[in-house]
Protein backbone atom coordinates (compact mmCIF):
# COMPACT_ATOMS: atom_id res chain seq x y z
CA UNK A 1 0.00 0.00 0.00
CA UNK A 2 1.11 3.32 -0.79
CA UNK A 3 0.05 6.24 1.36
CA UNK A 4 -0.13 9.68 -0.64
CA UNK A 5 0.38 11.91 2.60
CA UNK A 6 -0.80 15.84 1.79
CA UNK A 7 -0.73 18.81 4.80
CA UNK A 8 1.44 20.06 6.72
CA UNK A 9 4.28 18.20 8.24
CA UNK A 10 7.15 18.24 10.35
CA UNK A 11 10.18 17.18 8.06
CA UNK A 12 12.17 14.24 10.30
CA UNK A 13 13.89 15.05 13.04
CA UNK A 14 13.26 18.55 12.67
CA UNK A 15 11.54 20.79 15.55
CA UNK A 16 7.43 21.27 15.06
CA UNK A 17 6.38 25.22 14.48
CA UNK A 18 2.29 23.60 15.24
CA UNK A 19 0.31 20.84 16.23
CA UNK A 20 -0.96 20.41 12.46
CA UNK A 21 2.87 19.58 11.93
CA UNK A 22 3.92 17.71 14.64
CA UNK A 23 0.73 15.33 14.55
CA UNK A 24 1.20 14.41 10.70
CA UNK A 25 5.00 13.75 11.75
CA UNK A 26 3.96 11.78 14.61
CA UNK A 27 1.43 9.97 12.49
CA UNK A 28 3.35 9.33 9.19
CA UNK A 29 6.24 7.80 11.10
CA UNK A 30 4.02 5.43 13.32
CA UNK A 31 2.53 4.19 9.35
CA UNK A 32 5.84 3.41 8.29
CA UNK A 33 6.79 1.63 11.15
CA UNK A 34 3.79 -0.71 10.07
CA UNK A 35 5.11 -1.30 6.59
CA UNK A 36 2.50 1.43 4.71
CA UNK A 37 4.77 3.24 2.22
CA UNK A 38 3.93 6.81 2.93
CA UNK A 39 5.04 9.74 0.10
CA UNK A 40 4.94 12.99 2.33
CA UNK A 41 3.65 16.56 0.17
CA UNK A 42 4.48 18.75 2.72
CA UNK A 43 3.04 22.08 3.21
CA UNK A 44 5.64 24.77 2.13
CA UNK A 45 7.26 27.09 4.35
CA UNK A 46 5.59 30.62 4.70
CA UNK A 47 8.33 33.43 4.64
CA UNK A 48 6.41 35.37 7.31
CA UNK A 49 8.83 38.75 6.55
CA UNK A 50 6.97 39.23 3.44
CA UNK A 51 3.76 39.09 5.05
CA UNK A 52 0.73 38.21 3.74
CA UNK A 53 2.93 38.40 0.87
CA UNK A 54 4.71 35.47 2.16
CA UNK A 55 1.56 33.25 1.55
CA UNK A 56 1.86 33.24 -1.73
CA UNK A 57 4.06 30.07 -1.79
CA UNK A 58 0.97 27.88 -1.13
CA UNK A 59 0.45 28.38 -4.82
CA UNK A 60 3.00 25.30 -4.68
CA UNK A 61 0.72 22.83 -3.21
CA UNK A 62 -1.82 23.46 -6.78
CA UNK A 63 1.40 22.26 -8.30
CA UNK A 64 2.36 19.26 -5.67
CA UNK A 65 -1.23 18.11 -6.25
CA UNK A 66 -0.21 16.82 -10.01
CA UNK A 67 2.14 14.12 -8.74
CA UNK A 68 -1.31 12.03 -8.37
CA UNK A 69 -1.50 12.18 -11.67
CA UNK A 70 1.30 9.53 -11.48
CA UNK A 71 -1.07 6.89 -9.78
CA UNK A 72 -3.92 7.39 -12.07
CA UNK A 73 -6.23 3.99 -11.11
CA UNK A 74 -3.85 2.75 -9.33
CA UNK A 75 -5.36 0.02 -6.58
CA UNK A 76 -2.89 0.13 -3.82
CA UNK A 77 -2.91 4.06 -3.49
CA UNK A 78 -4.48 6.03 -0.64
CA UNK A 79 -4.60 9.42 -0.33
CA UNK A 80 -4.50 11.38 3.24
CA UNK A 81 -4.80 15.19 3.35
CA UNK A 82 -4.81 17.24 5.91
CA UNK A 83 -6.43 20.76 4.32
CA UNK A 84 -6.03 24.10 6.09
CA UNK A 85 -8.99 26.39 6.51
CA UNK A 86 -10.44 29.73 5.58
CA UNK A 87 -8.57 30.93 2.13
CA UNK A 88 -6.15 28.73 2.16
CA UNK A 89 -8.36 26.18 1.53
CA UNK A 90 -8.71 26.00 -2.10
CA UNK A 91 -5.60 24.09 -2.85
CA UNK A 92 -7.10 21.17 -0.61
CA UNK A 93 -10.64 21.24 -2.63
CA UNK A 94 -8.33 20.84 -5.65
CA UNK A 95 -6.54 17.98 -4.19
CA UNK A 96 -9.43 16.01 -3.64
CA UNK A 97 -11.08 16.83 -6.75
CA UNK A 98 -7.92 15.16 -8.45
CA UNK A 99 -7.87 12.20 -6.23
CA UNK A 100 -11.29 11.26 -7.40
CA UNK A 101 -10.51 11.97 -11.38
CA UNK A 102 -7.83 9.85 -10.98
CA UNK A 103 -9.93 7.07 -8.95
CA UNK A 104 -7.90 7.16 -5.70
CA UNK A 105 -10.12 6.67 -2.82
CA UNK A 106 -9.37 9.81 -0.12
CA UNK A 107 -9.21 10.25 3.29
CA UNK A 108 -10.23 14.08 4.39
CA UNK A 109 -8.69 14.16 8.33
CA UNK A 110 -10.46 17.53 9.54
CA UNK A 111 -8.13 18.66 12.45
CA UNK A 112 -8.40 21.85 14.54
CA UNK A 113 -11.39 23.34 16.01
CA UNK A 114 -12.30 25.98 13.39
CA UNK A 115 -14.19 24.52 10.65
CA UNK A 116 -17.29 25.13 12.30
CA UNK A 117 -16.02 28.47 12.50
CA UNK A 118 -15.16 29.40 9.52
CA UNK A 119 -18.09 28.03 8.01
CA UNK A 120 -20.46 29.92 9.77
CA UNK A 121 -18.31 33.01 8.93
CA UNK A 122 -17.59 32.93 5.32
CA UNK A 123 -19.78 33.58 2.73
CA UNK A 124 -21.57 31.78 0.26
CA UNK A 125 -18.64 30.12 -2.35
CA UNK A 126 -16.73 29.62 0.62
CA UNK A 127 -19.61 27.28 1.69
CA UNK A 128 -19.78 25.84 -1.93
CA UNK A 129 -15.90 24.77 -1.48
CA UNK A 130 -16.56 23.19 1.74
CA UNK A 131 -19.66 21.12 0.68
CA UNK A 132 -17.16 20.51 -2.37
CA UNK A 133 -14.36 19.05 -0.81
CA UNK A 134 -16.56 17.08 1.78
CA UNK A 135 -18.45 15.09 -1.08
CA UNK A 136 -15.66 14.62 -3.55
CA UNK A 137 -13.79 12.63 -0.42
CA UNK A 138 -14.09 9.15 -0.21
CA UNK A 139 -14.26 8.97 3.69
CA UNK A 140 -14.01 11.68 6.38
CA UNK A 141 -12.14 11.93 9.51
CA UNK A 142 -12.82 14.25 12.36
CA UNK A 143 -10.23 15.11 15.38
CA UNK A 144 -12.99 15.91 17.32
CA UNK A 145 -16.11 13.66 18.16
CA UNK A 146 -18.67 16.90 18.15
CA UNK A 147 -17.88 17.17 15.09
CA UNK A 148 -19.67 13.87 13.81
CA UNK A 149 -23.29 15.27 14.82
CA UNK A 150 -22.25 18.86 13.82
CA UNK A 151 -20.69 19.22 10.78
CA UNK A 152 -23.68 16.88 8.71
CA UNK A 153 -26.67 18.88 10.71
CA UNK A 154 -24.60 22.45 9.21
CA UNK A 155 -23.54 21.51 6.09
CA UNK A 156 -26.10 18.88 4.93
CA UNK A 157 -23.64 16.46 3.63
CA UNK A 158 -24.60 12.61 3.93
CA UNK A 159 -21.07 10.83 4.22
CA UNK A 160 -19.23 9.25 6.58
CA UNK A 161 -17.24 10.37 9.33
CA UNK A 162 -14.90 8.35 11.91
CA UNK A 163 -13.47 9.75 14.71
CA UNK A 164 -9.18 9.83 14.55
CA UNK A 165 -8.16 11.16 17.66
CA UNK A 166 -4.39 13.43 17.82
CA UNK A 167 -2.31 10.75 19.15
CA UNK A 168 0.39 10.29 21.88
CA UNK A 169 3.88 8.21 21.43
CA UNK A 170 4.68 8.05 25.10
CA UNK A 171 1.52 6.11 26.15
CA UNK A 172 3.84 3.34 28.17
CA UNK A 173 5.77 5.55 30.63
CA UNK A 174 5.64 5.30 34.38
CA UNK A 175 5.12 8.29 36.14
CA UNK A 176 8.28 9.66 37.40
CA UNK A 177 8.47 10.42 41.17
CA UNK A 178 9.11 14.61 40.93
CA UNK A 179 12.26 16.08 42.79
CA UNK A 180 12.72 18.99 44.70
CA UNK A 181 9.98 21.43 46.93
CA UNK A 182 8.59 23.28 44.94
CA UNK A 183 5.67 23.04 42.58
CA UNK A 184 6.23 23.36 38.81
CA UNK A 185 3.95 24.78 36.63
CA UNK A 186 4.96 23.55 32.69
CA UNK A 187 3.75 25.17 29.13
CA UNK A 188 5.13 24.42 26.09
CA UNK A 189 4.27 25.30 22.29
CA UNK A 190 3.73 28.59 20.87
CA UNK A 191 4.35 31.40 23.20
CA UNK A 192 2.11 33.81 22.20
CA UNK A 193 -1.25 35.61 23.21
CA UNK A 194 -3.62 33.68 21.25
CA UNK A 195 -2.36 30.79 23.72
CA UNK A 196 -3.26 32.95 26.77
CA UNK A 197 0.63 34.17 27.82
CA UNK A 198 -0.77 36.81 29.95
CA UNK A 199 -3.59 34.55 32.62
CA UNK A 200 0.06 31.93 32.51
CA UNK A 201 2.07 34.89 33.38
CA UNK A 202 -0.60 36.61 36.21
CA UNK A 203 -1.37 33.30 37.34
CA UNK A 204 2.25 32.65 38.45
CA UNK A 205 2.34 36.38 40.38
CA UNK A 206 -0.43 35.38 42.51
CA UNK A 207 1.26 31.94 43.77
CA UNK A 208 3.61 32.41 46.71
CA UNK A 209 7.17 30.97 46.02
CA UNK A 210 6.92 27.78 46.36
CA UNK A 211 5.44 27.55 43.03
CA UNK A 212 7.50 27.97 39.72
CA UNK A 213 6.25 28.42 36.39
CA UNK A 214 8.50 26.37 33.04
CA UNK A 215 8.56 27.71 29.88
CA UNK A 216 9.54 26.02 26.53
CA UNK A 217 8.82 26.58 23.23
CA UNK A 218 9.17 29.74 20.34
CA UNK A 219 8.53 33.28 21.25
CA UNK A 220 5.95 34.96 19.35
CA UNK A 221 6.60 38.10 17.77
CA UNK A 222 3.45 39.55 20.04
CA UNK A 223 5.07 38.63 23.51
CA UNK A 224 7.59 41.54 24.93
CA UNK A 225 10.52 38.87 26.09
CA UNK A 226 10.57 41.61 29.40
CA UNK A 227 7.49 40.11 30.38
CA UNK A 228 8.85 36.73 31.41
CA UNK A 229 11.63 38.08 33.29
CA UNK A 230 10.42 37.17 36.79
CA UNK A 231 12.04 35.34 39.63
CA UNK A 232 9.52 32.08 39.22
CA UNK A 233 9.70 32.31 35.56
CA UNK A 234 12.20 30.18 33.86
CA UNK A 235 12.42 30.05 29.95
CA UNK A 236 13.79 26.52 28.71
CA UNK A 237 13.96 27.89 24.84
CA UNK A 238 13.25 25.45 22.24
CA UNK A 239 13.13 21.81 23.21
CA UNK A 240 13.64 18.58 21.20
CA UNK A 241 11.30 15.63 21.94
CA UNK A 242 13.74 14.37 23.65
CA UNK A 243 14.46 16.98 26.13
CA UNK A 244 10.62 18.16 26.52
CA UNK A 245 10.61 14.81 27.75
CA UNK A 246 13.37 14.68 30.51
CA UNK A 247 11.86 17.91 31.54
CA UNK A 248 8.55 16.92 31.72
CA UNK A 249 9.64 14.07 34.09
CA UNK A 250 9.85 16.79 36.97
CA UNK A 251 6.75 19.00 36.62
CA UNK A 252 3.44 18.82 38.14
CA UNK A 253 0.81 20.74 36.04
CA UNK A 254 0.13 21.72 33.13
CA UNK A 255 -1.51 25.43 32.51
CA UNK A 256 -2.89 26.10 29.27
CA UNK A 257 -5.06 28.94 29.09
CA UNK A 258 -5.92 29.19 25.47
CA UNK A 259 -8.26 31.35 23.76
CA UNK A 260 -6.75 30.29 19.78
CA UNK A 261 -9.61 29.50 17.44
CA UNK A 262 -8.24 26.81 16.13
CA UNK A 263 -7.81 24.68 18.73
CA UNK A 264 -8.09 21.52 18.33
CA UNK A 265 -6.89 18.40 20.49
CA UNK A 266 -3.69 20.08 21.52
CA UNK A 267 -0.36 17.64 21.03
CA UNK A 268 0.69 19.92 23.94
CA UNK A 269 -1.84 19.00 26.44
CA UNK A 270 -2.18 15.20 25.51
CA UNK A 271 2.02 14.70 25.75
CA UNK A 272 1.63 16.74 29.03
CA UNK A 273 -0.74 14.53 30.42
CA UNK A 274 0.82 11.09 28.79
CA UNK A 275 3.85 12.38 30.91
CA UNK A 276 1.51 12.30 34.23
CA UNK A 277 0.95 16.74 34.36
CA UNK A 278 -2.36 17.53 35.61
CA UNK A 279 -4.04 20.10 33.44
CA UNK A 280 -5.57 23.47 34.12
CA UNK A 281 -7.32 24.47 30.65
CA UNK A 282 -9.80 26.51 29.04
CA UNK A 283 -13.04 25.63 27.97
CA UNK A 284 -11.67 26.02 24.43
CA UNK A 285 -11.21 24.08 20.75
CA UNK A 286 -11.67 20.04 21.91
CA UNK A 287 -9.52 20.49 25.67
CA UNK A 288 -12.79 19.19 27.31
CA UNK A 289 -13.03 16.07 25.45
CA UNK A 290 -9.06 15.57 25.79
CA UNK A 291 -9.02 16.38 29.34
CA UNK A 292 -11.93 14.17 30.45
CA UNK A 293 -12.39 13.86 34.16
CA UNK A 294 -8.69 14.11 34.78
CA UNK A 295 -8.21 17.35 35.46
CA UNK A 296 -9.85 21.05 35.74
CA UNK A 297 -11.58 22.97 32.49
CA UNK A 298 -11.58 26.80 33.40
CA UNK A 299 -14.43 29.47 32.06
CA UNK A 300 -13.31 31.55 28.99
CA UNK A 301 -13.67 34.61 31.50
CA UNK A 302 -10.94 33.06 34.12
CA UNK A 303 -8.11 35.63 34.66
CA UNK A 304 -4.53 34.60 36.24
CA UNK A 305 -6.00 35.01 39.73
CA UNK A 306 -8.70 31.55 38.87
CA UNK A 307 -6.16 29.62 38.02
CA UNK A 308 -3.60 30.63 40.51
CA UNK A 309 -6.50 29.54 42.94
CA UNK A 310 -7.43 26.11 41.15
CA UNK A 311 -3.81 25.39 41.39
CA UNK A 312 -2.86 25.95 44.67
CA UNK A 313 -5.92 23.76 46.24
CA UNK A 314 -5.09 20.71 43.91
CA UNK A 315 -1.63 21.19 45.22
CA UNK A 316 -2.74 20.10 48.27
CA UNK A 317 -4.58 16.75 47.48
CA UNK A 318 -2.97 13.89 45.90
CA UNK A 319 -1.23 14.90 42.86
CA UNK A 320 0.61 11.78 42.30
CA UNK A 321 -2.70 9.36 41.96
CA UNK A 322 -4.25 12.57 39.51
CA UNK A 323 -1.02 12.26 37.52
CA UNK A 324 -1.24 8.41 37.10
CA UNK A 325 -5.18 8.85 36.24
CA UNK A 326 -3.91 11.28 33.35
CA UNK A 327 -1.34 8.85 32.21
CA UNK A 328 -4.44 6.02 32.07
CA UNK A 329 -6.48 7.85 30.36
CA UNK A 330 -4.17 9.17 27.72
CA UNK A 331 -3.06 5.60 27.34
CA UNK A 332 -6.77 4.76 26.94
CA UNK A 333 -8.13 7.36 24.68
CA UNK A 334 -5.03 8.65 22.56
CA UNK A 335 -2.68 5.73 22.04
CA UNK A 336 -0.30 5.61 19.00
CA UNK A 337 -0.73 1.67 19.23
CA UNK A 338 -4.26 1.74 18.59
CA UNK A 339 -5.23 4.63 16.51
CA UNK A 340 -2.74 4.18 13.79
CA UNK A 341 -3.37 0.59 13.30
CA UNK A 342 -7.73 1.75 12.94
CA UNK A 343 -6.46 4.02 10.45
CA UNK A 344 -4.83 1.69 8.56
CA UNK A 345 -7.82 -0.83 8.80
CA UNK A 346 -9.40 2.51 7.12
CA UNK A 347 -6.71 2.64 4.39
CA UNK A 348 -7.50 -1.14 3.41
CA UNK A 349 -11.40 -0.52 3.61
CA UNK A 350 -11.59 2.12 1.53
CA UNK A 351 -9.13 0.47 -1.35
CA UNK A 352 -11.55 -2.37 -1.62
CA UNK A 353 -14.67 -0.10 -1.47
Amino acid sequence: MICLYYGPITSKGQLSIGGYEAANRKNIDKLRSLGIQVKEYPNPVINKKLGCFGKIVYIKLLSSAMNLLKYKKRSDVVVHITPLYNYLLFPSVFTIWLAKLCRLPSVLDLRAGSFIYYYEHKGYWYKKLVKSILNNSTIITVEGTPYLKQIPMLTGIDKEMVYFPNIACNIKLKYAPRKGNTVNIFYFGRITSTKGLDVVIDAIKELDEKFVLYLAGKIAGDINADELKHERIIYLGILSAEQLKEQMQNMHFFIFPTRHRGEGQSNSLIEAMANGLIPIVSEQGFNREVVGDCGVIMPHTSKGKDYANVIRELSKKDIVEMAKKCQQHIHSCHNIDIEIPKLVELYNRILCH
